[in-house]
């Protein structure tokens, strides 16, 4: 997100949608099955369409195909992990749960039948068969813009110090939702930051959890949760709870010239040289975010399946969990290709296991890469084209 990227991205966590509505629309557009294993002969050009701001909603296909040579296929923790989150979402909705994607209607028990499938063929499967029996089950629907293909961004999880008292550098507090009251004249909730930022006024609504470098409580609320690790070596997570439902205003806006890299995780450099600016410019964002804390299993900060939560409380798993546009049903798996400065992923199988306010359109694709050490580094800087393919479950023959 530095000086001149125009396909800036807020984060999922904070600006999160609930996941309310099952069915999906498909009127503004068409779907079709694709060759999972095929790829449009304009993936290997992503590069001519890298500056494209083009996020239309209509489905579109490639005309010309070709096969794939490979699959990311690795039998780990991570996938079992996700495979399980996924599971266990589609357990909690009614048995009688059903969504509908484009001419087909799916119960909640066909979807459930898939994934015992899925469960069965990455444990019982060599790895020479994966594709084919994948194919036996699964359609594939090919999810991208009408005139481009899909954005690929990263996100990750943060890890920063707090403390228990404002002390030093540590004068922000992370706080949680405030207090309501029909006697209050206005909804404490719906404050602006200005007002949060007033001591008076977050010691009478709300109680803060841990006390934060500014530049941490922004990448926090940014992000939408954090591991934070306090003096006293005492290790929590703080998760998104509630937000004040003002409009997101990056501080990048009022930062150009003045910071040598506008990267939200470069605040912390730029704040040494510049604090007056870059405070004036994060305290001008309106919109608040409200955590809630949540303790760590023997305070162990890299389990990768305590993962912070996503949409419809499924556990973020590293390199497993994607944030997609609210039309694609949570939990579904997918597969997902693209090439970064730093990977080339192909057919990595992947679930829908969050959402973002700015993670919209067909095929739009936010990559969760964990919280280990410099995967911010990494996450930052994922803004690439790629692939999204959409498995659906096979209509069993009646």
């Amino acid at each position: 997100m530095g000086i001149g990227n125009p396909l800036e991205k807020e984060s999922h966590f904070p600006f999160r949608l609930t996941n309310q509505i099952i069915s999906v629309s498909l009127l503004i557009g068409s779907f079709s099955i694709v060759d999972l294993f095929a790829e449009s002969n304009k993936f290997h050009n992503h590069q001519h369409n890298q500056n494209s701001k083009n996020q239309s909603s209509g489905f579109h296909f490639p005309q010309t195909l070709k096969p794939f040579n490979q699959m990311d296929f690795v039998r780990d923790s991570n996938l079992e992990s996700a495979l399980r989150e996924s599971i266990q979402h589609f357990k909690r909705l009614p048995k009688d749960n059903k969504f509908r994607f484009g001419e087909k209607e799916f119960t909640n028990e066909e979807i459930l039948r898939s994934f015992s499938n899925l469960q069965s063929i990455i444990h019982n499967t060599p790895d020479d068969q994966i594709k084919s029996e994948i194919e036996k089950n699964f359609q594939y629907i090919e999810l991208r813009p009408s005139t481009d293909l899909p954005t690929i961004t990263g996100y990750y999880e943060i890890r920063i110090r707090g403390k228990n008292k404002q002390e030093g550098e540590f004068q922000y507090p992370a706080l949680t939702p405030p207090i309501s009251d029909p006697s209050f004249p206005e909804n404490p909730k719906h404050f602006h930051r200005d007002k949060w930022n007033q001591k008076s006024i977050w010691e009478k609504y709300s109680k803060p959890i841990v006390f934060l470098r500014l530049t941490d409580l922004h990448l926090a609320q940014l992000e939408g949760s954090a591991l934070v690790e306090m003096e006293t070596n005492e290790r929590f997570r703080i998760n998104y709870a509630e937000d004040n439902g003002k409009d997101y205003i990056s501080p990048s806006v009022h930062l150009h010239g003045i910071c040598p890299s506008l990267k939200p995780y470069h605040l912390s450099n730029c704040i040494q040289s510049k604090p007056k600016e870059v405070t004036e410019a994060i305290l001008k964002n309106p919109r608040y975010i409200f955590f809630h804390k949540e303790s760590l299993l023997n305070g162990d900060m890299n389990q990768y399946h305590l993962g912070p939560k996503g949409s419809g409380g499924i556990r973020l798993v590293a390199y497993r969990s994607v944030a997609m546009d609210i039309k694609i049903p949570l939990g579904l798996p997918v597969l997902l290709s693209f090439q970064s400065n730093k990977e080339l992923v192909n057919n990595r199988l992947v679930f829908v296991h969050d959402r973002g306010n700015a993670i919209t359109g067909v095929g739009r694709l936010d990559y969760y890469l964990g919280s280990e050490n410099g995967v911010e580094e990494e996450a930052n800087n994922l803004l690439t084209k790629g692939k999204v393919v959409l498995l659906l479950p096979r209509k069993e023959k009646k």
